[in-house]
């Protein structure tokens, strides 16, 4: 046993008020209280043990208690060893399980078999992080929870699925021979199959996978979502609901969550007066050419190997004419989605999309997304281009042709519905202005002197009318209004010629309008600072 004499820090000259044994073999530090004339202080006392370093847990609960008593010269405990603790909590969705490490005083350190022993008892089993408690005792981290054990977390079912087994998109893409030649036989913009082609299946939705708390209690998982697989028009779906196959020969769809089959209707020949004109609820094949003034209506895709003279085409999906148009001011082509040729000539162009050309000669084009006159020699000629966000070809212009126009930024069909209200409005406007002529004259008259009944009659209706076509004016520049503040434009509408763009071209981005009369060599229009600018990388003056 060690025994210390603790002087009283108020005054060193007065005898010791208290003394200090340290029993090294017991884990303690024992305080006798003597005889004094000042009794010793909490504080004192536990300054007392503390300026010793011991490395005992000192119990300021039991020195008080003594100082109350008022009791001396009896030993009492007043610092003692303490093992090291610890607690492991579970929280409330039994998901984490934390240790926390609590510093001990001189006695037994926490060992990795202690918390291996805990941990059983409490019953926590899955996902307990060894390797984190190991850290937790090396590094001695106290006081702070340290997370040992997670729950493995339930893994969600996949949702059933529709797997096509057909393309749900033909892409437009022709492919470029050598020589700037264009094989538009590699172009299939439709996709046949026969009766008992497998169409699509249905991948089931799956159960998931369950969890599991710390404690070991299951998590269940939450089931994908089963879908409503159903067949169209002429497929048929197996007993199990789980494939479905053509009942007859055409062109696949999947409208939805059901797949049906669009007949095909085929032409070996020509269109002309021995055929007619055609209107079909399907898709549109013709081996050779459409002669001058015929039409042709498909609610899905048209594909001709031919040429196509002065005609009709509408097609709900896309248009595919390998041979080209030759329009003679009088062809239209209007295609719900995409349009492809190998040129146009003198033709009026419509696509919801995308139009893929080769030469663009006096035509007017118009594409909801883009215009590209690539194929070939990709030229564009006295014609008008419009597309929402990118026209690109390869030359623009000719030094002998009329003006050419190209237009980006704003969709073609906002435009064209624009322009023909406005067209309205200035006829309305000119009617109008013409029955105030015949009223002004009719009320000179009646200044003169009484108006026969006839052109009072006549007074009377005009002024009726005049009154109704003004009504009529407002709501159509109401219209007008209404559109030109609800036009979306593009976010970077603009226009790329590859090899040479002439002078006495016009491109409008949005509302921007810039005439050239200067010819370029690869150049870029876009717009910049409430200016169209061009970007050239050679430049020829």
């Amino acid at each position: 046993m060690t025994s210390l004499r603790e002087h009283n820090d108020a005054d060193t000259d007065r005898p010791n008020s208290f003394t200090i044994e340290v029993n090294e073999e017991d884990g303690c530090a024992c305080v006798t209280i003597h005889e004094a004339e000042e009794h010793p202080s909490l504080d004192q006392i536990v300054s007392g043990l503390k300026v010793r370093n011991l490395p005992y847990w000192i119990d300021e609960e039991a020195i008080k208690r003594e100082l109350a008593k008022m009791t001396t010269e009896q030993p009492f405990r007043a610092a003692v060893a303490k093992d090291s603790e610890f607690e492991i909590k579970v929280d409330g969705a039994q998901r984490v399980a934390t240790l926390v490490l609590k510093e001990g005083y001189g006695g037994r350190e926490t060992t990795m078999v202690d918390v291996q022993l805990r941990l059983n008892e409490m019953g926590i089993v899955s996902g307990v992080d060894l390797d984190r408690v190991i850290l937790a005792l090396s590094e001695k981290i106290y006081d702070k929870p340290v997370v040992i054990a997670r729950a493995k977390e339930p893994v969600p079912g996949a949702d059933a699925a529709i797997d096509c087994l057909f393309p749900l998109q033909l892409i437009m893409q022709p492919k470029e021979l050598e020589n700037k030649k264009v094989d538009f036989r590699e172009l299939k913009l439709i996709f046949a199959v026969v009766p008992g082609d497998v169409l699509a299946r249905k991948i089931p939705a799956t159960p998931g996978e369950p969890g599991m708390t710390v404690v070991g209690t299951p998590i269940p998982a939450k089931p994908g979502k089963d879908i409503a697989f159903t067949a169209g028009r002429n497929t048929i779906i197996s007993p199990d609901g789980m494939e479905v196959t053509a009942a007859m020969a055409g062109q696949p769809f999947l409208k939805g969550r059901s797949v049906f089959v669009e007949p095909v209707y085929s032409i070996k020949g020509d269109i002309n007066y021995s055929v007619g004109n055609i209107d079909f609820k399907g898709s549109v094949k013709i081996d050779g050419n459409v002669v001058s003034g015929f039409s042709i209506k498909a609610t899905e895709s048209i594909e001709i190997n031919g040429v196509v003279e002065d005609c009709s085409l509408e097609a709900g999906m896309d248009i595919s004419i390998k041979g080209g148009v030759l329009g003679a001011d009088r062809g239209t082509m209007k295609a719900g989605r995409d349009f492809s040729a190998l040129f146009v000539e003198n033709c009026h162009v419509e696509a919801g999309r995308n139009i893929v050309v080769g030469d663009a000669l006096n035509s007017v084009l118009s594409a909801g997304d883009s215009i590209d006159v690539v194929l070939g020699t990709g030229r564009v000629i006295g014609s008008k281009l419009s597309a929402q966000n990118l026209v690109s070809m390869n030359s623009l212009g000719s030094p002998i042709a009329g003006r050419t126009q190209v237009l980006v930024g704003f969709e073609p069909k906002t435009m064209a519905l624009l322009k023909e209200l406005k067209e309205e409005v200035q006829r309305t406007e000119h009617t109008v202005e013409e029955i105030q002529k015949h009223v002004s004259t009719l009320e000179e008259m009646g200044r003169a002197g009484p108006l026969p009944n006839e052109k009072e009659r006549l007074y009377g209706r005009l002024l009726a009318t005049a009154d109704e076509l003004d009504h009529q004016l407002q709501e159509q520049r109401s219209r007008v209004e209404m559109i030109e503040s609800t036009m979306t434009k593009a976010a970077q509408p603009t226009v790329k010629v590859r090899g040479t763009c002439y002078p006495n071209i016009r491109v409008n981005i949005g509302t921007l309008v810039f005439d050239s009369t200067t010819e370029y060599h690869s150049a870029v229009f876009y717009e910049e600072e409430g200016r169209i600018k061009v970007n050239v990388y050679d430049n020829k003056t």
